[in-house]
């Protein structure tokens, strides 16, 4: 089957997590160590063989009261080899040549207020950002014949997935030094990206990039659990002189000449100061596997305005720009994976493997995971694995009335009514509980699509029926009313049933070819209905809202996914796989033979 389918202080907030991605070198090997009877602090204490220079550290800081509290940590703890070559680095003999400041920075950079094992591990950023405030990153590496881990591309674990009554402790063999350069600064320092840096410079761009984050972008208390608060952040997608070079571009001069129209790269409106704002993302924070793990070709948008860069997955890469329009595939440019994920004081820059440029937008298709919530991802241990309650405006981009209810945000282990990555959002629409509530889409192309609301449906029994509501685009109501207790006859067609207004939408793998053909069991409940067409006028986000019809007590809505297609594409083909999301064709099954 083929699959088509991000500093003082830094950057930042807290966890989308994306799954294991891309481990090509396959998982290494540990002996870990499980101890529930005592807490991170004490076992620090008491392998001073291993760990006493950083335990030292913890006193001298104030800081090792709470790895001596319950609680939830990782903590990323260094050798003492480690600590000698980071003396030696730093020209230092001790701790004690650092400011109390440096000591809780260092401190705060080695520890995660949540438990992550290396199960957990991707290769980019970890699913919460350290106590410093940025986030770490991990892959997997092979060396000597043997896989091993390395955090931040140089610190190699030792021993991993040590449990103790308060968190896991991995020990490092490099001590982790807290990143303090800007984008801007660490590529002017890489002559690999002089080209890219110097048109930057040119167009004004260098000094956005170069603008630190401090403790004034940032309100809370670690200590007191308060949340990460950012004003503003950068992603860019920079490109080396090597990409460069492969277009026929061998200095700034020739970037000039290909892209500046107006002569002065610092007009707003000249070509090349637009090429090189279309390689930054508009105050959105992603590495490599956030773009991995959303997968989404609604787009993202860029500093140039009202222009989006699309990401997809195609196996082991990760493409800008890659788009299907009308069966046509617009081949796209790989971002290096290998060169990319460098953390910054104030964001996060990838390489380019080639150089890109604005295109024309065509209307494309979303099947967008309405739980892919950023506020979801960064509570800890959460995310794809339990269940919690959500009150009115812990999310930025979903929103109900009255404001007084909380919705409820459910991954049950063992769930098997095959909905997508195995979560859902579940709420009481009906009148006398939650009136309305609306989610703020992704970035949709405008253009005409057909909007599908996928759903668990119940067939009523004793009289009980799931939510019945109206479905509104920006305050357009569209014309059919979804109604949660109609399920689908497994006897009917794909045709048949979208003539209806209906789909199967879930690819399941689990299941036999015939099912995911034609069937629609118990355990197959979820249903896409359409609500209608709409005609979105501009591109950008939108508010898709559920108005409340009526309800029995104790039906809830159960929401999947919101799939929003252009009206001339397939409506059913391609179907999200349940376990990853990743796009199934119909071309690429075998031959549905008897069940057509």
């Amino acid at each position: 089957m083929k699959t088509k389918n991000w500093f003082s202080i830094g950057v930042l907030l807290v966890a989308l997590a994306a799954g294991a991605i891309f481990n090509s070198c396959g998982l290494p090997e540990y002996n870990t160590r499980t101890n529930y009877q005592i807490l991170i602090g004490e076992y620090l204490e008491q392998n001073p063989g291993e760990f006493s220079t950083f335990y030292d550290l913890l006193e001298k800081s104030n800081t090792i009261a709470f790895l001596k509290a319950y609680g939830t940590y990782t903590c990323f703890a260094p050798t003492n080899a480690a600590f000698e070559k980071y003396f030696q680095e730093k020209g230092v003999s001790s701790i004690d040549d650092f400011t109390a400041q440096e000591m809780r920075d260092l401190v705060r950079y080695h520890i995660i207020i949540d438990t992550i094992p290396t199960t957990d591990f991707v290769d980019g950023r970890l699913q919460t950002a350290n106590m410093y405030g940025q986030y770490l990153t991990t892959k997997t590496y092979l060396e000597g014949g043997s896989s091993v881990y390395k955090v931040n591309k140089y610190a190699t674990i030792k021993s991993a997935d040590n449990r103790m009554l308060n968190g896991i402790v991995h020990s490092v063999e490099s001590v982790l030094d807290p990143i303090t350069p800007t984008i801007a600064e660490q590529l002017d320092a890489n002559p690999d990206f002089s080209i890219f840096t110097e048109a930057l410079k040119a167009t004004n761009w260098f000094d956005t990039l170069n603008l630190r984050l401090t403790e004034d972008d940032f309100n809370f208390n670690y200590e007191q659990g308060d949340e990460i608060k950012v004003t503003r952040w950068f992603t860019v997608m920079a490109v080396s002189n090597n990409a460069f070079a492969a277009s026929g571009i061998n200095s700034y001069d020739d970037l000039k000449a290909k892209y500046s129209d107006t002569g002065d790269p610092t007009n707003p409106k000249d070509s090349l100061y637009l090429h090189m704002a279309y390689h930054i993302l508009d105050s959105t924070l992603m590495y490599v596997s956030d773009f991995a793990s959303i997968n989404s070709t609604a787009g993202y948008f860029t500093k140039a305005p009202l222009e989006v860069i699309t990401i997809k997955v195609d196996g082991s890469e990760v493409l800008v720009n890659e788009d299907e329009f009308r069966g046509v595939v617009e081949k796209g440019f790989a971002i290096d994976r290998d060169a990319s994920d460098n953390t910054a004081n104030n964001g996060v820059f990838h390489s380019m493997t080639a150089d890109f440029f604005i295109k024309v937008r065509f209307p494309s298709r979303i099947h967008w995971e309405v739980t892919d919530q950023f506020e979801i991802k960064k509570i800890p241990g959460v995310y794809r694995k339990q269940g919690v309650n959500l009150e009115m405006g812990q999310l930025a981009d979903i929103q109900w009335y009255p404001e007084n209810y909380t919705i409820y945000y459910n991954a049950p282990a063992g769930d098997y009514y095959g909905n997508v990555l195995n979560d859902r959002l579940q709420a009481y629409i009906r009148p006398e509980v939650i009136k309305w509530i609306q989610f703020r889409t992704p970035i949709v192309v405008k253009g005409t699509y057909k909007v599908w609301i996928c759903t668990r449906n119940v067939y009523p029994a004793s009289g009980r029926r799931k939510p019945i509501f109206f479905v509104y685009v920006d305050d357009e109501k569209l014309p059919i009313i979804i109604d949660n207790s109609e399920t689908l006859n497994e006897n009917e067609s794909d045709g048949e049933l979208e003539l209806r207004g209906f789909k199967r939408y879930p690819y399941n793998p689990a299941d036999s070819l015939e099912q995911n053909y034609t069937r629609h069991t118990i355990a197959q409940r979820y249903t896409g209905q359409l609500a209608g067409t709409i005609d979105f006028r501009t591109t950008g986000r939108h508010w898709i809202k559920f108005v409340a019809i009526s309800a029995y007590a104790g039906n809830e809505l159960w929401l999947d996914q919101i799939h929003i297609i252009p009206v001339e594409e397939d409506q059913v083909w391609p179907k999200p796989n349940t376990d990853d999301n990743s796009m199934v064709y119909k071309e690429d099954l075998p031959p549905q033979g008897t069940f057509e």
